[in-house]
């Protein structure tokens, strides 16, 4: 009979092995078409070679059409090791990344992985190639034991996430991949000590706001109406009225509150001398549950039409992105009570359950009616400049992993 030590020990002796998928990872851009990449095609296909090799059953591709990328499709990659059960334990992380920003801010070029003093430096190493190689060596340590588990064991590795998920996981949910049984864990965001499990997400609306007025010379202003003046007063009545109509705050979440930022200005004129007849900027809302998006954006068109009688502008709202948020999921669950253990076991620490306002494919399964879990262990290094992953963290999570699939797939092998 296997013991859980040694199934830990058999990850531990794979750590110069996981740092090195990693670093092939690092290598293979993966950005999507919004950004100007090609998408996930290349590391798709290096990923599927990895998983050739890890005692699965079946090895699928799900390839979602995408007209801007040169081989028009996104891959998705579902590989599954048949259980006594259909139902199945899932770990779902993805394969593309945003794209680098300013190359001078980076001390090492990110598609160059660097190790140094136990972190692995390079664009996607923590965010979400961390997660990816941890659960892909998990699945292998316990598949290689050749034992017929009870559940199902699963991974998806999804495209498109960065950007909205449609030819990523919502595809997959599209095509029936999963069952509304299944147990399904999104390994994509965490804390440093590994005691957040995240089990709700808050809306996420994306604005474009476009401020029509009358361009005129900056000598003269009264003959027209400064669309730039209208939209500064205009972002900061926005900000102030929703954080006072909408200011209750949720334990839940950290924040607690509602967020409504505005992010992105597109350039007005190019010469100092001339009044801008047109301003466009962004807004990105952070929405906690229990408020509707549709009242938020009547809110905001009431706002509008003020501002449109008060200074003559005209004022449009366009929905960038709209993600409702779906149910929080149960702290009750087969699926949270062995998350749990399998961190106490591994880590020795107490994790506590959490609501946030980034986005990830959890929330997707959410609102599919299929609870999620979202956990790694992690600095955030994610989107930003000289990103890296903590081998400590990557070697740990697989461990975390692994004891979560000896529980709910081999309980009986392990005398669990």
């Amino acid at each position: 009979m296997p013991s859980l030590q040694d199934l830990l020990a058999s990850i531990d002796a794979k750590r110069n092995e996981m740092v090195e998928a990693l670093s092939e990872i690092i290598r293979i851009p993966a950005i999507g078409p919004e950004s100007g990449g090609e998408g996930e095609f290349e590391r798709a296909r290096f990923i599927k070679d990895m998983l050739e090799n890890c005692g699965f059953d079946e090895v699928d591709m799900y390839d979602a059409l995408d007209e801007r990328v040169k081989l028009r499709l996104r891959p998705n990659i579902v590989a599954k090791k048949k259980g006594r059960s259909a139902r199945t334990v899932w770990f779902v992380s993805h394969m593309d990344t945003v794209p680098p920003g300013d190359l001078a801010a980076w001390t090492y070029p990110p598609f160059s992985p660097r190790l140094i003093e136990g972190k692995l430096y390079g664009l996607g190493s923590e965010d979400n190639g961390q997660s990816l190689v941890a659960s892909i060596s998990a699945v292998k340590a316990v598949n290689d034991l050749k034992l017929a588990p009870d559940l199902s064991i699963g991974l998806a590795l999804v495209a498109d996430e960065e950007v909205g998920s449609e030819k990523g996981i919502k595809f997959l949910l599209e095509q029936g991949v999963f069952q509304k049984d299944d147990i399904v864990y999104v390994p994509d965001y965490g804390n440093a000590n590994g005691t957040f499990i995240e089990v709700a997400e808050k809306h996420i609306m994306w604005l474009k706001v476009r401020v029509l007025g009358r361009q005129t010379h900056a000598s003269t202003p009264d003959k027209g109406i400064n669309a730039m003046k209208v939209g500064s007063e205009l972002i900061t009545f926005i900000v102030d009225y929703m954080e006072s109509k909408y200011g209750v705050k949720n334990a839940l979440f950290d924040p607690p509150t509602s967020t409504y930022e505005p992010t992105k200005r597109l350039q007005t004129v190019g010469n100092v001398n001339t009044v801008p007849g047109e301003d466009i900027f962004f807004l990105d809302f952070r929405i906690l549950p229990q408020y509707s998006p549709d009242d938020v954006m009547e809110t905001l068109r009431w706002i509008g039409d003020l501002f449109e009688d008060k200074t003559g502008v005209k004022i449009t709202f366009e929905t960038v992105q709209l993600t409702k948020s779906g149910k929080p999921s149960s702290l009750d669950s087969e699926a949270y009570k062995a998350l749990s253990m399998a961190i106490e076991h591994v880590k020795n620490v107490e994790p506590k359950a959490g609501g946030i306002g980034g986005g990830t494919c959890a929330n997707f399964f959410r609102l599919a009616g299929i609870d999620a879990y979202c956990w790694e262990s992690c600095d955030d290094m994610c989107h930003t400049a000289n990103e890296y992953c903590v081998v400590e963290n990557l070697v740990s999570d697989a461990k975390v992993y692994a004891v979560i699939l000896a529980n709910l797939c081999h309980k009986s092998d392990f005398n669990l």
